[in-house]
């Protein structure tokens, strides 16, 4: 989804005491993550009036480019005449009248025309601006509006509340709140907002609550993956999402050799690479090459072998408690060359042997490390490696009955009509993993496969012993499914 966002933050206002702390701060951050999602982003600071005309032409000229559309104002708000103003910097907060406001301010009916046009995309207005007077804001409460159809217009107060310009380390209450989730993935724009409010009210002690106003037709999500959801992973971009790795020495000519796919290329790259001193590496190398092993395990035999005594060939690459090789390794498990996870679709070679890691405690980081990246995708795991050997239980309902296999032959078969995993049935897709005439074990290859999980860790619970399976047919007349 293509997605254009506008950005203002404006602190310098004309008279000393309307002077504002933290919204450029704010706006500053808000277009920073906004780019980290890969946004079109136009910011703007201590807009005069000539700025925020310029800005609505350029809005208005653009908007058709894009799918998606976002307007963000951190600064002095407020009502007159039933007119929503946002203020420039050269607006008289303190004593106002409408005459004043309409030469120094950019109005909110304004942005809302323009969204008004575009009803066939999803548009996001947030306002962090005061409702009442004089904290982040101005003279009175802000009029009731209403969204333009596939809008969303979110306030950081409700009507006749103030809101805060502090409250996080330079940011606003609302601002702060909404940057620790805006950058979670898989969160809906709804769930966003009301996770924010519940915040910002514990946070404000129930003084400041946030208020939203949607037509929204469809959902809208800011990070569907293109942004890891940890603000502070501790590496580069440049290696999280490694498709934008530009080799600029040798080392990267070698990463470029393993990302080939050509094992001929890979093998003696990966033998090269592997020579150098671990301590001539910094961690995005590291974490670059750990990476770049992983994608190229179960291809390229020089990786492979480097899998074969995994725990030993790990141990040069300690620095102090922290493996980076290793990181890299878990990371490109999960996620792809852009940094989105891969939900599902998982670079799952030799998984177990570098699951089994998780028992020794020299690498008690590495899997904390992917217990940060992997909390917000927990809904979509069955299971995150920890050192805890957390047993997963899975019930199996099935029935013994004569089955006539393709050649005819008819034997006594469990017919698996149930497979339940933490509440969610996972019949079907385990049914599609090959596994007729198999036994209990060839069950517990499939359910590791597709939980993800140490095999070690799965517990199945059949009311019938398992000794040659089939399962219900889903989708078509045959009865079972072979």
């Amino acid at each position: 989804m293509k997605t254009l966002a506008i950005t203002i933050g404006n602190n310098n206002y004309c008279e000393a005491a309307a002077k504002l702390d933290n919204a450029v701060n704010d706006a500053r951050a808000m277009a920073d993550v906004f780019r980290r999602l890969g946004y079109d982003v136009i910011h703007k600071e201590d807009c005069t009036i000539n700025d925020c005309v310029e800005l609505l032409t350029k809005f208005d000229e653009i908007i058709h480019d894009y799918d998606a559309t976002i307007f963000y104002y951190a600064g002095h708000g407020f009502q007159l005449d039933g007119e929503n103003f946002l203020a420039s910097i050269e607006c008289q907060v303190a004593n106002p009248n409408k005459y004043h406001c309409s030469k120094t301010c950019l109005t909110l009916t304004e942005v809302l025309n323009i969204l008004k046009k575009n009803t066939n995309k999803v548009n996001i207005v947030i306002i962090d601006a005061c409702r009442k007077s004089f904290e982040r804001g101005g003279f009175s409460s802000f009029t009731p509006i209403q969204a333009p159809k596939g809008t969303l217009i979110a306030f950081s107060t409700s009507p006749n509340e103030g809101a805060k310009d502090t409250g996080f380390d330079g940011h606003s209450i609302y601002t702060g709140s909404l940057l620790k989730y805006i950058g979670r993935e898989w969160i809906s724009v709804e769930e966003l907002f009301k996770k924010v409010r519940k915040t910002v009210f514990n946070l404000s002690e129930g003084k400041q609550t946030t208020w939203e106003h949607t037509s929204l037709i469809g959902d809208f999500y800011f990070n569907t993956g293109q942004l890891v959801h940890s603000l502070d992973i501790p590496y580069d971009e440049s290696v999280v999402k490694d498709n934008k790795f530009v080799p600029s020495n040798g080392f990267g000519n070698l990463i470029t050799e393993i990302k080939s796919c050509n094992w001929n290329r890979q093998n003696p790259a990966i033998e090269k690479a592997l020579s150098i001193n671990p301590s001539k590496l910094d961690k995005n190398q590291q974490f670059i090459l750990g990476r770049n092993l992983q994608q190229a395990n179960g291809y390229a035999y020089n990786a492979s072998n480097f899998y074969e005594n995994l725990s030993s060939n790990l141990n040069p690459y300690f620095t102090g408690e922290e493996n980076h090789l290793l990181n890299g390794i878990l990371f490109e498990i999960y996620f792809d060359s852009n940094g989105e996870f891969r939900k599902g679709n998982f670079k799952n070679y030799n998984f177990e042997k570098i699951f089994e890691l998780r028992k020794n405690i020299k690498f008690k980081k590495s899997f904390e490390f992917l217990q940060k990246v992997l909390e917000p995708y927990k809904v979509f795991l069955f299971y995150i490696p920890t050192d805890q050997n957390n047993i997963i239980d899975v019930d199996v309902l099935a029935t013994n009955e004569q089955v006539k296999d393709i050649w005819g032959k008819e034997e006594v078969y469990q017919v698996i009509s149930k497979v339940i995993v933490f509440s969610q049935d996972i019949t079907k897709p385990i049914s599609k993993y090959g596994i007729y005439g198999q036994n209990s074990l060839g069950l517990k290859d499939a359910l590791s496969n597709y939980l993800f999980a140490p095999k070690e860790l799965i517990n199945v619970n059949s009311n019938i012993e398992l000794n040659k399976l089939a399962f219900v047919k889903f989708e078509d007349d045959n009865k079972y499914d072979y």
